[in-house]
């Protein structure tokens, strides 16, 4: 069984999402309490409707959108934008990435770094001095999402 498993998974049978906890891919959503992490670094959307990055309980980075409503998610646009959305589905945060649809990745590094791929087009500017950012040679906007997974896996996720 754990064999089919891992057969699929390599496949690509089994949903991006399930890969790794600290990737978010076009069209997948944090709900209120759900989160990103990678080590110490967690990426969360709280209850309050504010995203925050934190490394370890010292919150790093955040949207500032505390207090504006509650039970907010967050989207990972396929036009490359990253947005809160309040329970109307309206938008109270945006990365303002929005472009060409296409297969995009949100992706919490490992130098601390929130980064959209496909190309890179947003980042909280977080990662550690020195750390430097990771790139993603021959990555596209118009990759499929089985070329997005081959990448990341390549690049990125070296834990």
């Amino acid at each position: 069984t754990s064999l089919l498993i891992l057969a699929t998974i390599f496949l690509g049978v089994i949903t991006p999402s399930c890969l790794s906890d600290n990737i978010m891919y076009s069209g997948e959503t944090l709900s209120t309490g759900e989160f990103l992490n990678y080590g110490s670094y967690v990426f969360i959307m709280q209850e309050d409707c504010n995203l925050v990055l934190y490394d370890v309980d010292k919150p790093i980075w955040a949207t500032n959108t505390g207090g504006l409503s509650r039970s907010c998610y967050l989207n990972m646009q396929t036009d490359g934008n990253l947005v809160v959305y309040n329970p109307s589905n309206k938008p109270i945060w945006a990365s303002n990435t929005g472009g060409q649809n296409g297969n995009y990745v949100c992706i919490l590094q490992k130098d601390r770094n929130v980064v959209i791929y496909g190309p890179a087009r947003w980042a909280t500017g977080t990662n550690i001095h020195g750390a430097g950012i990771v790139g993603v040679p021959g990555s596209a906007p118009q990759n499929s999402t089985a070329e997005m997974i081959k990448l990341v896996r390549k690049y990125l996720i070296t834990k």
